[in-house]
């Protein structure tokens, strides 16, 4: 996963508690980002922001979109316990 990899690479080892700053209390939808409450079980802020016609949290593009090929990045996936959306980049 390249998300996982360039983190390691930048801050160190992707663990339990770095792994809580990605998870957001709730089933927020993609379209719903810019005004949900974007608490989350790291206890750390995430800050939304919209710039660029992109949506980004903690300056991380959410569902990013890819030129050529190359497949974009899923947003709103439907699990059993909540909802997914990719980033391209870990959020530090």
């Amino acid at each position: 996963n390249t998300a996982i990899e360039t983190y390691e690479k930048n801050f160190g080892p992707f663990d339990a508690d770095c792994c809580k700053t990605h998870i957001v209390k709730g089933n927020v939808a993609s379209s719903a980002v810019g005004s949900a409450d974007l608490s989350n079980l790291g206890g750390k802020p995430l800050t939304y922001k919209r710039a660029f016609r992109k949506d980004f949290v903690n300056d991380v593009i959410i569902g990013e979109k890819t030129f050529g090929r190359f497949s974009d990045f899923p947003t709103d996936v439907a699990v059993s316990n909540g909802v997914i959306h990719t980033v391209g980049i870990s959020m530090a």
